[in-house]
């Protein structure tokens, strides 16, 4: 999901900077603030935050959190460090298999095929899992999965394995990551806690965000200086690293306690059946599920760039073009429109950030289409205020496992496109195809917009009655 909400009545991004400085009110407000819900929270915060937890830094309610106290938790800082190595390593492999596949058989819908096999298993991965966090001690599973996981990174590192295998050593390792994330999201709030916590998610966030442009950016570089099969080694190797820096410096707690498989199943039904009857929810969710256009570009970044004779050296820039120009829509949309109007915005942002793309087929050259990438991540900012709505529209009792529902969705809605962009790349090219998904983006954002625009100004929630506005009191309790 995206990198944070919204406070009550101020910029998506109004805390972003300065190391979070704004993420709470001044004491004044402080009361409001709390009325108003989890509107001020990050998105991923209301899907982890439990009542009642302990951690181990606690800040006055007088004043924000600073990183000096974030980090001063040992294994906090042992955490975050770990999953640094693992992110960097993730976006290496990706440049690296999307460059190897391509390379040995030069056929667009393999190489979309590589990548969005790193997206399908979450809808998979998520509900099977998941629950593995609450059953398993999550020291012992963190460092399970790390482990497994070197070892199915390495066998994709070894030249002779063919790609039949290989795909399946990509899903085998994608599957893992569902398990591992729960319970690193779970673990972070096991120790942490307050503001503390919310600074934790935050950095936790941006830093994927960091890896994830420098993977994609330096990638490429890399891996045309080692070659891909020194790369995944690479990879393999910052598993195991993984594994060793979490045995060491965390602690070891038992399992928590599980809730059983047919109240699982019935909340998950319940869940379903909530965003099925909301026209807001509906509304919200469809948009975003239009990220599956939107990742199309950076699927076929290696094929579109050999068609357009990029530079392999310059390929990591195409794959990170999107991500950057999300980043920076995020941060003028959050700096320069308030609540009121990102929310009238996020339709028409929703139908136009694909049209860019249309430009595709005319094969621009190096610096056009870095721009025309760049442009449609700058349009798709909008995901970000759509999942803060998402979550604010949800009651707050059930924020967790509506999110938990749309996460996996969108994730695998990408992997989805990817793949289809990948089936049509191989019979039109790969510029033809990014044309006609940004044209397909247009033709169904627009009727979706249109419904987003007539839900808003009905003024309705999920359970049809007025939808709360900045200000106004929440329908349920805000999860804290």
């Amino acid at each position: 999901m995206g990198l944070i909400g919204r406070p009550q009545g101020r910029p998506i991004l109004h805390y972003a900077a300065a190391g979070y400085k704004g993420l709470n009110p001044t004491p004044k407000k402080k009361e409001a603030s709390m009325n108003a819900g989890a509107r001020g929270s990050l998105v991923q915060l209301e899907s982890t935050r439990s009542p009642g937890s302990k951690g181990h830094e606690i800040v006055p309610p007088d004043r924000t959190a600073t990183f000096a106290e974030l980090f001063r938790v040992g294994e906090y800082r042992a955490l975050w460090i770990a999953g640094l190595i693992s992110n960097t390593g993730d976006q290496l492999a990706r440049v690296a298999l999307a460059l190897l596949v391509f390379q040995r058989s030069g056929s667009p819908f393999l190489t979309a095929l590589t990548y969005a096999l790193t997206l399908l298993p979450a809808l998979v991965g998520g509900p099977l899992l998941g629950g593995l966090a609450d059953r398993y001690p999550r020291r012992d599973l963190l460092i399970a999965c790390n482990l497994v996981r070197t070892a199915v990174a390495a066998a994709m590192a070894l030249p002779m394995v063919p790609l039949a295998a290989v795909y399946a050593l990509v899903f085998a390792l994608a599957l893992l990551d569902a398990p591992e994330r729960a319970a690193r999201t779970a673990l972070v709030r096991d120790l942490l806690s307050g503001d503390v916590y919310t600074l934790g998610v935050a950095t936790n966030q941006l830093t994927y965000q960091v890896t994830l442009l420098a993977g994609f950016g330096t990638g490429a570089m890399v891996v045309a200086s080692i070659g891909p099969y020194p790369a995944l080694a690479v990879n393999a190797a910052t598993f195991a690293c993984c594994a060793l820096i979490l045995r060491t410096c965390l602690r070891r707690r038992p399992a928590a306690a599980g809730r059983s498989p047919t109240r699982r199943r019935s909340e998950v039904a319940g869940t379903l059946r909530l965003i099925a009857g909301s026209p807001r929810l509906r509304s919200i969710l469809a948009l975003s599920l239009l990220a599956g256009y939107f990742v199309v570009p950076v699927g076929l970044a290696v094929p579109y760039a050999a068609q357009i004779h990029l530079p392999t050296r310059l390929t990591g820039m195409l794959l990170a073009a999107v991500p950057a120009g999300n980043v920076v829509g995020m941060v003028v949309i959050g700096r320069m429109l308030r609540h009121g109007a990102q929310v009238k915005i996020m339709g028409l942002s929703a139908a136009l950030a694909g049209l860019p793309l249309t430009a595709c087929a005319l094969h621009p050259g190096a610096i056009a289409s870095l721009s025309l990438f760049a442009l449609t991540g700058v349009g798709a900012a909008y995901q970000v205020i759509a999942q803060a709505e998402f979550v604010h529209a949800v009651p707050a009792d059930r924020r967790g496992r509506a999110l938990g529902l749309a996460a996996p969705a969108i994730t695998a809605v990408q992997g989805v496109g990817v793949l289809i962009g990948g089936v049509l790349a191989d019979r039109i090219g790969a510029a033809a195809t990014i044309a006609l998904t940004g044209a397909a983006a247009l033709a169904t954002g627009a009727p979706l917009a249109i419904i987003w625009h007539r839900v808003r100004t009905s003024g309705t929630g999920p359970d049809g009655h007025p939808a709360d506005r900045p200000g106004a009191a929440p329908r349920s309790p805000a999860s804290t």
